[in-house]
């Protein structure tokens, strides 16, 4: 039984749901148990249109969202007909918990029921409070209070003819609030995000050693103690006196070069403003809150002195950071469009996320080949598009440098993997989701090493821009798993994750490191884990062949369990 379905997995959604609705039914009348379907139902597609889709997770959060928020928000019901929503959404769960199909990493049973209590309190005023509603169920209830069908059309079509004449009687100060929430952007469906790979990281220690030894974070210590205990005055406008910044350059090692030379001419260095990378440094070390100016002199924070003392957490600090730098990274606009402040904060973390998980480091063309497409350059006419798509991929290597020297990625060369190659087509002219290439540009794409083009640039995150990049996405309540964290699940619960989200080696390794746990017992709890599932696509083979089948389970490859029933012409691999 999968608990996660893709947006476009309409139709196995719905015989999913149905199928636990139904068995959750008809244990709960067994268990004299509360369960109304249409909430059930409901549960499970709040669920499925989570940013994560998982419709086994369950938090004390989740719980007094749906009763609380999503309910109010989307069902078209009054309070009283749906009194009966928080113990179904109780016995919901508790099924789950009987079933084993409840994830890891759930709240534990006791606190989700502890707040659903809560919740029921308040549940039957947030169902009956106009303003609560979104803005489709805020007409709609008023449709059914003006005595119209919502479900029919033609009433309903009469029912908006007399709101646009404003024959409607509502509550305008209720639809105020719904109409500025939903403008907001107040959706309490975000809808599914693309799934993430698990991921593996290396020991605590070995993260904040790696930190240590970040470019960045040296030169943000270097440039706390070059400024003292009373800092540096600043020009009138603010910037490095040109002196401090000859010395800044020299200790920090920017590699910024001051009355540079070109021919037999010198070109006098006028202004701090001029050295790009040390402005930058220094733009930096003020956003990561360890320096600030006060009274025309940049001056360290004393509070941030403990941070300056923790390599790992300065560098988390640093990186979070990033996203607000885009005036000293990107290059001033001269020739054209370029990309703007406000989409280079959505362009970085795009990035990172682009390359979370990847196994094999990744074409830097792609990357810049998914930028261009986002920046809506289309329009612009042929005499124009070659430049401002070369501007484009310079910005895009300047966010990798900049990363790079914060210790975010590894910058490299070599022959890109098939992988990232698997998806294009070979005729110039097929849209393959990638957009419509220019000839050129999907052969840059398609550079293998038969193809005689050479190496390509290639980027990669580093371990802890990939731990810190999950932060994020856990933070944004995206599933982001990490290899060894299924060590203190169930046998259920391990199985059906991996299965359902882990690839081979990563399923392996999950394994291996679970044995190691359960040595003892842990090979017969996992074939005892598929015997024992009550539902047919996690379930063994019939009881006719079982024990027959039960003598050719086994471990293999650091213990994926393997049934194949020979009674139904199928296999199972776990």
């Amino acid at each position: 039984m999968r608990t996660h379905y893709d947006p476009t997995e309409n139709d196995e959604f719905e015989v999913a749901k149905n199928l636990l609705v139904r068995r959750c039914a008809e244990w709960a009348d067994r268990q004299q148990l509360t369960a109304d379907p249409f909430v059930l139902a409901a549960a499970l597609d709040f669920r499925h249109t989570g940013i994560d889709g998982r419709l086994a997770f369950w938090t004390t959060e989740l719980a007094g969202k749906f009763l609380l928020v999503w309910m109010p928000r989307t069902v078209s019901a009054r309070a009283e007909e749906v009194s009966s929503a928080p113990n179904s959404l109780r016995t919901l769960i508790r099924y789950l918990h009987h079933t084993e199909l409840i994830e890891a990493g759930s709240d534990h049973l006791t606190d989700i029921e502890a707040a659903i209590t809560d919740a029921a309190t308040e549940f039957p005023q947030a169902m009956s409070d106009n303003g609560n509603f979104g803005l489709a169920k805020f007409w709609a209830m008023t449709a059914i209070d003006s005595g119209v069908d919502p479900t029919d059309h033609a009433a309903m079509n009469r029912f908006v003819e007399r709101v646009r004449e404003d024959t409607v009687e509502y509550d305008s100060a209720a639809l105020q609030r719904v109409t500025a929430r939903h403008i907001d952007g107040d959706h309490v469906s975000p809808g599914q995000a693309p799934m993430v790979p698990p991921v593996s990281l290396p020991p605590e220690d070995e993260l904040a050693e790696t930190t240590e030894n970040s470019p960045l974070v040296w030169r943000l210590r270097e440039l706390v103690e070059w400024l003292g205990r009373d800092g540096r005055a600043l020009t009138d406008t603010g910037r490095l006196k040109l002196a401090d910044a000859r010395e800044l350059v020299t200790r920090l090692n920017t590699g910024d070069t001051i009355d540079p030379v070109l021919g037999d001419r010198t070109y006098r260095t006028q202004s701090s403003a001029e050295l790009t990378e040390l402005g930058l440094i220094v733009a930096w070390a003020k956003k990561t809150r360890v320096v600030r100016v006060v009274k025309n002199r940049l001056v360290p924070i004393a509070k941030a002195r403990p941070l300056l003392r923790d390599s790992r957490g300065l560098w988390n600090k640093a990186f979070d950071a990033i996203v607000e730098l885009g005036d000293e990274i990107l290059e001033p606009p001269r020739y054209g469009p370029a990309m703007p402040d406000m989409f280079f904060r959505e362009i970085v973390p795009d990035i990172l996320r682009s390359l979370y998980g990847m196994p094999e480091a990744f074409p830097v063309v792609r990357l810049q080949e998914s930028v261009w497409l986002s920046c809506g350059f289309d329009d612009l006419d042929e005499s124009r598009r070659g430049l401002v798509r070369k501007l484009t991929d310079n910005e895009v290597w300047r966010i990798l440098r900049a990363l790079d020297l914060l210790g975010a990625v590894e910058l490299t060369t070599g022959i890109a993997e098939q992988t990232f190659l698997a998806d294009l087509a070979e005729d110039p002219t097929v849209d393959d989701g990638i957009g419509a290439l220019q000839a050129a540009e999907r052969g840059n794409l398609s550079t293998t090493p038969d193809s005689g083009a050479g190496p390509v640039d290639l980027v990669r995150l580093t371990p802890p821009a990939t731990a810190r990049v999950r932060i994020w996405l856990l933070d944004e309540g995206r599933y982001a798993p990490l290899v060894g964290e299924l060590t203190e699940a169930t046998p259920a619960q391990l199985l059906g994750t991996i299965a359902e989200r882990h690839p081979l080696e990563a399923a392996r390794e999950e394994i291996d490191r679970w044995l190691s746990v359960h040595d003892s017992d842990g090979p017969e709890r996992l074939i005892d884990a598929v015997r024992l599932c009550p539902f047919r696509s996690r379930a063994p083979p019939c009881s006719k062949c079982w024990p027959r089948t039960q003598a050719r389970a086994r471990l293999y490859c650091g213990g994926c369990v393997r049934i194949t029933c020979s009674g139904r012409s199928r296999s199972r691999t776990w």
